[in-house]
C-alpha cells in the first residue's frame, strides 16, 4: 500500500502526460501492487516461473500477467553452462530491477529507461544464454552471450512517442493496455509476421563487477497497418549498456545508458523518434536499511517537430525490512521537463512535477528477495 502525495500532471494510465505514476489527483491512500509469483521445479533440469498482479488502475482486465515462461537449464559442463527460456519475460538489458517481480530493491520508482522497459518491452519468445564460467577454472572474470528471437512487440514505441519518458513502477501486462480505456495503446501486438531479434554480451568481474552490452530489434514493417484495430507498427530499436559494481562494504553504483529509434511509415510519410536516456544510482545497505539515490536524463526528438520531450530527475530512497516479510519504503521523486505534447493541451510545456510515497509491503512465501 502506498500513503503519497503529487502534485504532477494527470496519470498516463489516465490519458494525461504526466512523468509519474500517480497524478495530483491521486493524492491519498493507494494500492501500489498486488501480486502473485509461482517458481517451480520440473524435474532436474526444467522450471517454471509465473508472475501476475494486479495495479488498481482499471486495466482490461483486474489481474495481468507480466511473466510466464519455462527454462530449461542443464547442468555446467567443461566451464559451460547453458540456458534457454521460453515464454514472455524480460530481456537482460536492467541492472537495476533485479529483485522479485522485476522490481527495484533501491527505490520505488525506476529509471526512465527500466520504466520504458516495463511499460512497452518484452520477450513472448525464445532466449538461449551461453556463459563461459572463468571463475571455476581459475580465472576471476565469466563471460556470458545471449540471444533472443520474438513476436508480439510492434506496439513498442507508440508510448514513448505519445508520453515520452516516465519514471515508475507500473509494469504493462503482456494483454493489459496503456492508457485509459477505449483509446490505450496495446504494446504487445503480432499482424505483419515478422520476429523481432537481440544479442547481448555480459562480462562479471568476481561477481563485484557487471558490464552489459544488448542491441534490440523488434524488426516491426513500419508500413504495416492491422485491418482489425487500426494499429501501425513501430519500428523500435536501440542499444543499451550498463555498469554495476558492488562493493564487500554495502555500496553499489550503477551506471546505464540508452539509445535507439522508433519509426513509422504509414501511406504517403515517414516519421521517427529518436530517444536517449542514462541515469546513474548511488546505493549504500546499512545492515536492514538501504539509501538510494539516482539521477536520470533522458530526450525524445520527433522528425515532425512536434513530440518532443527532454528532462531530467532526482530520487531519493529509504528502504527498511522490519522483518522476514515486511518492508517500509519511503521515495522522493522530482522530475523536470519540457514536453510538446503538454503545450498541446494548453499546459505550460517546461513542468516541474514532485512524487513523495510511504510505502508498506507485506510479502508471503519467499519473502522479499
Amino acid at each position: 500500500m502506498r500513503l503519497l502525495y503529487s502534485d504532477a500532471y494527470r496519470s498516463f494510465m489516465d490519458g494525461g502526460f504526466g512523468t509519474t505514476r500517480f497524478g495530483r489527483n491521486d493524492t491519498g491512500l493507494r494500492l501500489g501492487r498486488a501480486r502473485f509469483a509461482l517458481t517451480t521445479s520440473l524435474g532436474e533440469l526444467w522450471s517454471a516461473h509465473f508472475d501476475a498482479s494486479a495495479w488498481d488502475d482499471k486495466d482490461r482486465s483486474p489481474v495481468g500477467v507480466t511473466e510466464a515462461y519455462l527454462q530449461f537449464r542443464p547442468y555446467p559442463r567443461a566451464g559451460y553452462r547453458f540456458r534457454l527460456k521460453a515464454g514472455a519475460f524480460y530481456p537482460p538489458i536492467s541492472l537495476e530491477n533485479r529483485a522479485a517481480g522485476w522490481e527495484s530493491p533501491y527505490s520505488l520508482s525506476y529509471s526512465a529507461i527500466n520504466t520504458w522497459l516495463g511499460v512497452e518491452v518484452r520477450t513472448i519468445g525464445l532466449e538461449a544464454q551461453l556463459d563461459w564460467l572463468g571463475t571455476r577454472t581459475g580465472h576471476d572474470f565469466d563471460l556470458g552471450l545471449t540471444g533472443g528471437a520474438f513476436a508480439w512487440n510492434e506496439g513498442a514505441g507508440v508510448v514513448l512517442a505519445d508520453n515520452g519518458f516516465m519514471l515508475h513502477d507500473r509494469q504493462t501486462p503482456i494483454f493489459g493496455r496503456v492508457g485509459p480505456a477505449g483509446a490505450g495503446a496495446l504494446p504487445f501486438q503480432q499482424f505483419d509476421g515478422r520476429a523481432g531479434v537481440y544479442a547481448g554480451v555480459e562480462g562479471r568481474y568476481l561477481d563485484r563487477v557487471v558490464l552489459r552490452v544488448l542491441r534490440y530489434d523488434n524488426r516491426a514493417d513500419p508500413t504495416k497497418i492491422d485491418s482489425v484495430s487500426g494499429a501501425i507498427a513501430w519500428n523500435t530499436r536501440f542499444n543499451s549498456a550498463g555498469l554495476r559494481i558492488e562493493s564487500g562494504t554495502g555500496w553499489t553504483a550503477i551506471l546505464q545508458w540508452l539509445d535507439g529509434e522508433t519509426i513509422i511509415a504509414p501511406p504517403g510519410m515517414q516519421l521517427e523518434w529518436p530517444f536517449r536516456a542514462q541515469f546513474a544510482l548511488l546505493s549504500k545497505r546499512f545492515g536492514r536499511q538501504t539509501l538510494s539515490a539516482r539521477y536520470d536524463r533522458f530526450e525524445v526528438d520527433s522528425t515532425a517537430g512536434d513530440d518532443s520531450q527532454s528532462g531530467h530527475a532526482w530520487t531519493a530512497a529509504w528502504m527498511f525490512e522490519t522483518r522476514a516479510h515486511w518492508r517500509v519504503a519511503l521515495e522522493w521523486l522530482r522530475v523536470r521537463s519540457s514536453s510538446y505534447n503538454r503545450a498541446e493541451l494548453g499546459g505550460p510545456p517546461l513542468a516541474t512535477e514532485t512524487q513523495l510515497q510511504l510505502a508498506v509491503r507485506y510479502a508471503f512465501g519467499s519473502g522479499l528477495h
